[in-house]
């Protein structure tokens, strides 16, 4: 019994246990291969590269049971940047990715299948076309034929596009220093590069959330934890994909910290050339709707860390002068570079009915509370769960708990630098998305350039700051709220913030009574801790519940792919590169063949006339118009999907969708595009 004993307490015989986690492990894998995966799931194919990625999971579960949990997971900590470049390393090597390309397989030559035609783990996201269906399409098709990664190419709308300022893709330049994740399709090529792309923005999103959380709670590493799973893993974040605003706006607050907190001078140009490149990246994003609300949110924790770092005796001097100064001429030249090389292209954009004519007011937000349905998205299916995705953010407990602490605790004023900035933007935001500013306001605070709805993503980030700063915060001596009303309130905040969610949710009928059952049930418990968490065991209780919840949520959204032989393998595919290669300025459409067909294209480095357009190609439609190119200038001047359908008839332009123009190509116009 002894020896038993002895052997069920963790880190003895260690060896022993490792070896037995293996063995059940590698069974475990073919179990859940053959049992569950082919039997219930997809049964076209089993892999072995599946069963190797759940003999990894399974192994990494069985690891809490042979080592002490804080043994583990110190270890974790201290290899973590270790660990993140194995784990690129791995899903380069094995070719993986989380895109949906494999959409694919359902839209042509159906009949030609393999393996790698399939996600090797959950589910191709057929909403996600402005993944699948276009971006990856633009930026696979850089590395297909003679030229490759031209900063200037022509298979791109059939005619000299700008690839790299609103198309996103990697190009042979020295402004690639502002695009860094797309660096491996230049040098390994479009299978590697795809696996680079997909996973380094993970792995910095959940690096960069961690250590922007280790700054908010002073080194307290499960309350930080918890804040990376709750960032990485909101719905918003996987849906629209580790978003790179969020991503390089941490990098440039954590640089800058390190900057000034560091006496190295090593250190100190190593976090120069970091600002430079995070600087560049979040310029180089042209997304302002993102960017402006983002940097509202940014814009509080710079006031935070300047303030306390300030405090604890940072001394800028002569010597950090210089080193700021030549960064930001670092930033200047690139940028002088890009505005010499993509001006026109810019100025396009900005004369355009969409994005460049946007002017919005705000106002109308009604993704505030969708965290509590975010929670199904993953496993039943909603029409658009990008756009009805928010942060699991619990809006707006953090900004109402914020206050109280700040009353009850009201000589901790360490503390108020904290909560007051982002207090007040949370409150700026909070107006933006749900009554709007007055129009000269929009203007000149530039929300103008943003919505209600994408502002809201930027709020709930900020709401997730505030609450992991609350937790941190706590200590025995914290004044907090007496326990018998923390016992009562969450009642009432749960009743309240669920029925928020039913009425503001737009999504007919998908948020039904047993959702509403599980969700209440779950974040009912998440609410109770957070009122509580001024008692270290359900403080530690929350926290779990927290990462559940976050994980149930996020980590099955996007599949695990592998390679991109669903572009390039079809038969079709062999008959493109066939003719590309006789005739490579040789120009295609394709007739009512839709988006899908027309980026596959592209991707296979043909010059498409109907790919997607995504800033107008003006002397086409002055071509096919003529007379009427300026009456139907709403129709075409803007971003859009173009299908074409040839006809007998006149020319002319429908609209179906905002984004989705039907042009109607009389047969005789053919001539005229040749030309």
């Amino acid at each position: 019994m002894e020896t038993i004993k002895d052997f069920l307490t963790k880190s003895k015989y260690t060896k022993i246990k490792l070896a037995s986690v293996a063995i059940l492990s590698i069974l475990a894998s073919i179990l859940f291969e053959y049992a569950i995966y082919t039997k219930y799931i997809d049964n076209s194919y089993d892999s072995k590269t599946r069963m190797l990625i759940m003999t990894i999971v399974f192994g990494f579960i069985g690891l809490h049971f042979v080592f002490k949990l804080n043994d583990l997971y110190e270890f974790i900590y201290r290899q973590r940047y270790k660990l993140a470049a194995g784990f690129l390393i791995f899903v380069m090597v094995f070719k993986l990715s989380g895109s949906s390309i494999v959409n694919f397989n359902d839209q042509f030559q159906t009949e030609t299948d393999d393996n790698r035609f399939h996600p090797l783990l959950g589910f191709a996201r057929m909403v996600r076309t402005d993944e699948w269906a276009t971006s990856t399409m633009y930026i696979l098709s850089q590395g297909v034929g003679n030229d490759q990664y031209q900063y200037f190419d022509d298979e791109l709308r059939g005619t000299t596009t700008d690839m790299f300022t609103l198309v996103n893709s990697p190009v042979k330049d020295i402004l690639m220093v502002g695009k860094p994740f797309q660096i491996m399709f230049l040098l390994l090529g479009n299978d590697y590069g795809l696996s680079f792309y997909w996973y380094i923005r993970l792995t910095a999103m959940l690096l960069g959330s961690f250590e922007i959380c280790m700054l908010l709670t002073n080194q307290k590493k499960r309350i930080s934890l918890c804040g990376m799973l709750l960032i990485t893993f909101s719905a918003a974040t996987q849906w629209w994909y580790c978003m790179d605003t969020l991503i390089w706006g941490q990098i440039i607050l954590l640089l800058l910290n390190k900057f000034m907190t560091t006496n190295k001078k090593f250190v100190k140009y190593l976090c120069a050339i970091g600002e430079m490149i995070a600087i560049t990246s979040y310029i180089f994003i042209l997304y302002p709707a993102w960017q402006v609300s983002f940097a509202y949110v940014f814009l509080a924790i710079f006031i935070w860390l300047m303030i306390r770092n300030f405090k604890n005796g940072y001394k800028i001097n002569f010597y950090d002068c210089i080193v700021i100064v030549i960064t930001l001429l670092c930033v200047a030249g690139l940028l002088v570079r890009w505005f010499r090389l993509s001006g026109d292209t810019i100025s396009a954009i900005m004369n355009t009915d969409y994005p460049g004519e946007r002017r919005e007011v705000g106002g109308g937000a009604t993704i505030l509370y969708a965290y509590f349905y975010n929670l199904f998205f993953a496993y039943k299916y909603c029409p658009n769960p990008c756009e009805a995705s928010s942060m699991l953010s619990f809006y707006p407990l953090p900004i109402l708990l914020s206050v109280i602490f700040m009353i009850r605790n009201r000589k901790e004023k360490k503390h108020w630098k904290f909560f007051i900035p982002t207090i007040l933007i949370s409150i700026f935001l909070t107006i933006w998305c749900k009554w709007g500013f007055p129009e000269i306001l929009a203007k000149c605070s530039l929300m103008s350039m943003t919505t209600a709805p994408r502002a809201t993503i930027a709020l709930g980030t900020i709401q997730i700051y505030m609450l992991i700063y609350l937790f941190g915060a706590m200590t025995k001596e914290t004044k907090w709220i007496p326990s018998k009303i923390a016992y009562i309130l969450p009642i009432f905040a749960v009743a309240y913030m669920l029925y928020q969610a039913v009425i503001t949710c737009t999504l007919p009928g998908y948020f039904g009574w047993l959702k509403i059952v599980i969700s209440a049930i779950l974040f009912g418990i998440a609410i109770f801790g957070i009122f509580n968490i001024d008692k270290e065991k359900i403080r530690n209780g929350t926290l779990a519940v927290l990462m559940l919840i976050a994980l149930i949520t996020g980590i099955a959204v996007n599949p695990v792919i592998r390679t991109t032989d669903i572009i390039y393998k079809k038969p079709i595919c062999a008959k493109f590169a066939e003719i590309r290669q006789n005739d490579p300025d040789a120009l295609w459409l394709g007739d009512d063949t839709g988006i899908y067909l027309n980026n596959y294209m592209v991707a296979n480095g043909l010059r498409t006339i109907d790919s997607t357009n995504v800033y107008p190609n003006l002397a086409l439609f002055e071509l096919l118009l003529g007379e009427h190119a300026e009456a139907q200038k709403q129709a075409y001047n803007r971003y859009e999907h173009m299908n074409i359908n040839i006809t007998d008839e006149e020319t002319r332009i429908e609209l179906p969708a905002a984004d989705n123009m039907l042009i109607w190509l009389n047969y005789r116009d053919l001539e005229k595009l040749r030309n």
